[in-house]
């Protein structure tokens, strides 16, 4: 159609040429809006969450369960499966076990390694599942700091302040790198003092006496008589 026959067209048929192009241009706005909230929606549906969400997720759940069941605290066998499913899924035990060896990690066999990291593991959970008691740990509440930015955008670090009512409050970073699978907690640092450097250290010089396998046999040794003892504890007849 001609310049001429268009115009011909508009000023003979206002309302149609208008509705035309006024429906032209909203199929386009709407076409729009869709596919801007599909990249919106797209982002968070999708986005993998980030270092802070996921420690504050664990947390929440966590302390939501200890809330409703307190009696959860006094038992050992329960709180392990709170931990196997809630919290351990959250940390790299490897790069955990990695960080602990230092120097040692990079001559280690692939095989010493696994074992390690595997009765590392077990001491760590039974150490720390041990210390908890329905005294020192009921109604604490975990104030998350904003994260910082870091350079690497692979590892990230976050600070919390642990708030308990019969105690002062305490402060802790949570260090994390960035995996396949999410964030993964690697170390913790409480009041300044690194598990890491801590058991480093300590490590260390089991290994300058007895070597690597001498460290292995060491943990093994310390796991079977903790888990021994569990076992005589639940067996005792219980005094009235």
């Amino acid at each position: 159609m001609s310049e001429i026959n268009k115009n011909t067209c508009a000023r003979a048929c206002p309302a149609t040429f208008w509705q035309g192009l006024f429906c032209g241009r909203l199929r386009l706005l709407a076409a729009i809006a869709v596919l801007a909230t599909l990249l919106v929606a797209g982002k968070y549906i999708f986005a993998e969450p980030g270092p802070l969400a996921v420690l504050q997720e664990m947390t929440d759940r966590v302390l939501e369960i200890i809330k409703q069941d307190p009696a959860i605290l006094d038992d050992q066998a329960r709180l392990r499966v709170l931990a196997d499913e809630l919290v351990l899924p959250n940390v790299d035990f490897m790069a955990l076990s990695q960080w602990v060896l230092g120097k040692h990690w990079r001559l280690a066999r692939p095989e010493q390694r696994q074992v390690f990291a595997d009765e590392f593991r077990e001491l760590l959970i039974r150490t720390y599942l041990g210390s908890v008691t329905r005294s020192n740990y009921q109604d604490q509440t975990i104030r998350y700091q904003p994260l910082r930015k870091n350079d690497d955008s692979r590892m990230a670090e976050v600070e919390a302040y642990i708030e308990q009512p019969q105690g002062p409050m305490v402060n802790v970073q949570f260090r994390l790198l960035h995996r396949d699978d999410g964030w993964k907690v690697y170390d913790v640092v409480i009041e300044g003092i690194s598990l890491v450097v801590t058991h480093r250290s300590g490590f260390s010089n089991i290994i300058h006496e007895q070597g690597l396998d001498g460290l292995i046999a060491t943990l093994k040794q310390r796991n079977s008589d903790a888990a021994g003892e569990a076992e005589a504890a639940k067996s005792a007849p219980v005094l009235e």
